[in-house]
């Protein structure tokens, strides 16, 4: 159970075992440690066969876009998180970790649990990345084998072959990459949300997968695209993607730009937040992790 928070130690039961909370960055702290993949669902997913590691990989995929919508809706209104989780069916989260537990203790609470709530489907959303990397990494090895079968006239079935590994497509991007100009950069935590604060006339590189992207700070904030095109950001939320309703439309030929892969929160005086909710990642330079994480 959940009790009240602050009037005293928030309590959370997952099994046996009754865990206490004195804050929220408690919380965090414990359901980071909730992010790995147990050793026993690896051991499940090397004895999978490739077509049961396409079908797991799709089955996360559909699960995260759900996920994805919930958490946009709740950066712009956070009172709508409650219901959401609610109207959710908790045997959609796995039960590695006492996670589907804890989700379903958390809604039985109220509205004042909406922070952990947000926390919880964020560090979730990590944990289901965690499955995702494992599952890509277990599908190109037992690939391999296969990967010069040819058909009839001797020709390597590069079609079917792309059609196969498309939801397990790498970016060329990775983190720790060097730009040349601005240094180190390292993928945004998913989900969390990073904030910063720019000088008149500055720049910062944004990598929206293996697209460079660039926000300004010039008498406004304004997104500049891979094509060089500037978008104004105005205050409040802004979301960056192939989705045709975002305030930065991504072309649409780029399959490895989420429809909703970013979203800025616009808070006045060069300040934003952002939180990236995309599958191939967004990266910044390090130093702003460094700052978030400080």
């Amino acid at each position: 159970m959940l009790d009240k928070l602050f009037a005293k130690p928030m309590e959370l039961t997952v099994g046996e075992q009754t865990i206490s909370f004195l804050s929220i960055a408690d919380f965090e702290f414990c359901m980071s440690g909730r992010t790995s993949v147990p050793t026993s669902k690896i051991t499940d997913l090397v004895k999978c066969s490739t077509k049961q590691l396409q079908k797991e990989a799709h089955t996360i995929k559909d699960i995260e876009k759900r996920f994805v919508a919930i958490l946009s809706r709740s950066i712009e209104n956070p009172p709508s998180i409650s219901r959401s989780l609610k109207e959710l069916d908790t045997s959609i989260f796995s039960q590695d970790h006492g996670w589907r537990t804890i989700v379903g203790a958390l809604n039985e609470g109220g509205d004042e649990l909406n922070p952990f709530r947000r926390v919880a489907l964020v560090k979730y959303m990590q944990y289901l990345s965690s499955r995702q990397d494992i599952i890509k990494y277990l599908y190109s090895e037992k690939k391999k084998p296969t990967a010069d079968k040819q058909d009839s006239n001797g020709d390597t079935k590069e079609g079917d072959q792309f059609k196969d590994t498309l939801i397990f497509e790498n970016t060329l991007f990775e983190p720790g990459s060097n730009d040349p100009k601005n240094g180190e950069f390292e993928r945004m935590p998913k989900g969390e949300t990073i904030t910063t604060i720019l000088k008149s006339g500055e720049r910062i590189i944004v990598m929206l997968s293996k697209h460079k992207c660039e926000i300004e700070a010039n008498g406004q904030l304004f997104f500049i695209d891979q094509a060089g095109r500037k978008h104004v950001l105005d205050k409040g939320q802004n979301t960056v993607g192939r989705d045709s309703s975002g305030t930065v439309i991504i072309d649409s030929g780029l399959r490895d730009v989420s429809r909703m892969h970013l979203v800025i929160e616009n808070l006045g005086n060069n300040s934003m937040q952002l939180t990236d909710l995309s599958a191939h990642g967004t990266y910044i330079p390090s130093v702003l992790l460094e700052d978030h994480t400080n």
